[in-house]
């Protein structure tokens, strides 16, 4: 492996890092394409072991990793392009095909009354939900970003990843990763050989926009092997941050996933503190509005732990680059920084993103992310890393 000077790096002789990008939509994606330029510019990119991934993290974290013959430049260029042209208009005309949209339509309406069924009877639903939006995400995806690639297939100076979603029978965290998938309390999956496009729509399987998957898989759990069903939705369900599986502390024994490291970069598309303006009135604003309260309190939470982490010692550092920073509470404040405000409120669907949009989002990450690693992180940029794009 090379630093971006051309320096041979031995990941073996350096500090684990781990990398954490946050769900978000394309918001997400798009500051975390900032962020990640940032950490390529300093020379640390390329000495990252471990990435975890949430929802729209996972679409750019998962390009990176699994697009190893690409120069970053090259990355860089085909996630501005995945940003403009968005998903909504390619999810839309795979539901339109005359097969899809027979079967999606007819899967709807027999879920629907299987599901009144249920309620009447007091008997669980035994018909699984085999076809809907979210498959055509799946669909999508395969075709225009991750052609027939599996979660073992060749990665990026070989980083190990894991790809964050939640289980809702048991609300535990479900993660894929490039050596083993599954969920603590199921076990792990019997067959490795998932597709990649399986576990990033999953990731990203955002609740009411996009259903769970709904699937019959066979896990092993203590030497034992058996068949669940489970419905897999977005990860930030359970851990938007995506930091749990990097923190030290975790018993290898209970989670499939744990990869303790020594420095941890968290980088958070959130919005941060609401302003109070909106005044959610209807039984659907008011549920969307109870849903993103205790979203964000577990957010709060994890960023809380991280800075718990580095004041016990278990970690040797971190840096939080955070879309919805107070810009004044920054430890230095570029000149022409992209200010909060301007950003804050950019949705988090995945709609085609103007140009412009991507420049806001992506240079806010980008200085955020150059500004704290220099603060934070200066014993992880080579000598090099440390005169690019000098802040001002």
């Amino acid at each position: 492996m090379h630093s971006v000077d051309g320096t041979h790096i031995s990941k073996s002789e350096t500090h684990q890092i781990g990398l954490a990008l946050s769900g978000g939509g394309s918001r997400a994606i798009a500051f975390h394409l900032g962020c990640l330029r940032a950490l390529n510019d300093l020379g640390i990119l390329a000495r990252v072991n471990v990435v975890s991934t949430i929802s729209g993290g996972s679409v750019i974290g998962a390009y990176y990793a699994y697009m190893p013959s690409l120069s970053f430049p090259e990355f860089a260029s085909h996630i501005e392009g995945f940003l403009s042209n968005g998903f909504h208009r390619s999810i839309a005309f795979e539901l339109l095909k005359p097969w899809n949209f027979v079967r999606c339509g007819s899967n709807f309406l027999a879920a629907k009354i299987c599901g009144l069924v249920s309620a009447c009877s007091g008997q669980q639903p035994l018909l699984p939900r085999s076809l809907s939006r979210t498959d055509m995400f799946e669909a999508v995806l395969q075709r225009t970003v991750f052609p027939n690639l599996k979660l073992g297939s060749p990665r990026t100076s070989n980083l190990q990843i894991v790809i964050g979603a939640c289980e809702l029978r048991t609300g535990s965290a479900f993660r894929f990763g490039n050596v083993k998938s599954g969920s603590w309390r199921l076990g792990e999956l019997v067959d490795q050989h998932v597709d990649v496009s399986f576990a990033v729509a999953a990731s990203a399987a955002y609740p009411i926009f996009l259903p769970a998957f709904d699937r019959k898989m066979t896990f092993r759990k203590n030497n034992m092997a058996q068949e669940a069903r489970v419905l897999i939705t977005d990860g930030g369900v359970y851990d938007n941050l995506g930091v749990q599986v990097l923190e030290p502390g975790r018993d290898p024994k209970v989670s499939l996933h744990s990869f303790p490291c020594d420095y941890i970069i968290a980088c958070n598309a959130g919005h941060g503190q609401d302003s109070g303006d909106k005044i959610p009135v209807g039984f659907i604003p008011r549920v969307s509005r109870a849903f993103e309260i205790v979203h964000r309190r577990v957010q709060d939470s994890a960023m809380h732990r991280l800075h718990h982490l580095r004041q016990v010692g278990a970690i040797k550092g971190f840096a939080l680059p955070y879309l919805g920073q107070q810009d004044h509470l920054l430890p230095s404040c570029p000149a022409d920084l992209i200010p909060r405000s301007e950003v804050i409120a950019y949705p988090t669907d995945f709609a085609p993103m103007p140009t412009k949009w991507i420049d806001k989002l992506s240079e806010r990450g980008e200085q955020l992310t150059r500004l704290l690693a220099r603060e934070y992180l200066s014993d992880l940029i080579p000598a090099k890393g440390k005169g690019i794009g000098e802040v001002n």
